[in-house]
This record gives structure tokens, C-alpha cells and sequence, in this order.
């Protein structure tokens, strides 16, 4: 089992949120943290940060690595299978290999500024929390 101290998962639109500075995402990673709790993003959430994020935000993805309780996730290899599973659901790695992140965390939550991406019948479960 991964780190379960590890409650929430950001995917990239989270990063991107972080990046501008959004409040919501900073009360929901506040919560977590005065928790005892952690907050993590997969590399692949990261790097298609780094790809997309304006460039007046810029800072604000290496920022986002530096808070004390984050965790940068490997996109392990012994994942591939399930990553590519859910990419094909998903239509994306990096959303992919956030889902199998909570999965693989029982008291787990995907953070993410778009809900919507995740509605596939095959996720009716995962626990997702919308900024």
C-alpha cells in the first residue's frame, strides 16, 4: 500500500489552481494539513503543469513542491497497465495516474478544478473533491 498519510491528490487542473493562487484549493489543502495529512501530485500531473501553466504563474508549480507536506508521486512502473487502463477511460496519462494514486489510498480524495473529466461509470466511487 502507498503512503495513506497522503490524503489528497491534486491532478493537473489542482496544479494549474495552485499555481494561481486558488483559495479554495488552499482552504481544502489547509484542512488536510492541520490534520496531520499530506497532499501529493504524480510527476505526470506535474510536468503537464510545467507544459500548460501561464507564464506569469510560472513559479507557482515549483512553488507548490517546496510546501512541507507535499509529496511529488513517481508514476510507477509496476503501474503501467493501470495507468494505461484508465487513460483510456480518461483520454489522459497525467488524469490517469492520479486515479490510480487515490485508489491505491483508502482515505484518499482526487483534487481537481473539473470534476466533469472524471465522470465515467467505472469511477462512480472515487472520491473526488471539486475546486
Amino acid at each position: 500500500m502507498k503512503d495513506p498519510h497522503i490524503r489528497l491528490i491534486l491532478d493537473t487542473s489542482a496544479v494549474l489552481a495552485y499555481a494561481a493562487g486558488s483559495i479554495d484549493l488552499g482552504e481544502t489543502i489547509a484542512e488536510v494539513v492541520d490534520e496531520g495529512g499530506r497532499f501529493g501530485a504524480s510527476a505526470a500531473c506535474l510536468a503537464e503543469g510545467i507544459r500548460l501553466v501561464d507564464d506569469d504563474q510560472a513559479l507557482g508549480v515549483p512553488l507548490l513542491t517546496r510546501h512541507p507536506r507535499f509529496v511529488p508521486l513517481p508514476v510507477l512502473a509496476d503501474d503501467w497497465d493501470r495507468v494505461g487502463y484508465w487513460a483510456r477511460h480518461l483520454g489522459q496519462v497525467d488524469r490517469a495516474a492520479a486515479v490510480v494514486e487515490v485508489l491505491d489510498r483508502p482515505d484518499g480524495y482526487l483534487v481537481t478544478a473539473e470534476p466533469g473529466r472524471y465522470d465515467v461509470k467505472a469511477l462512480d466511487d472515487l472520491p473526488v473533491i471539486g475546486i
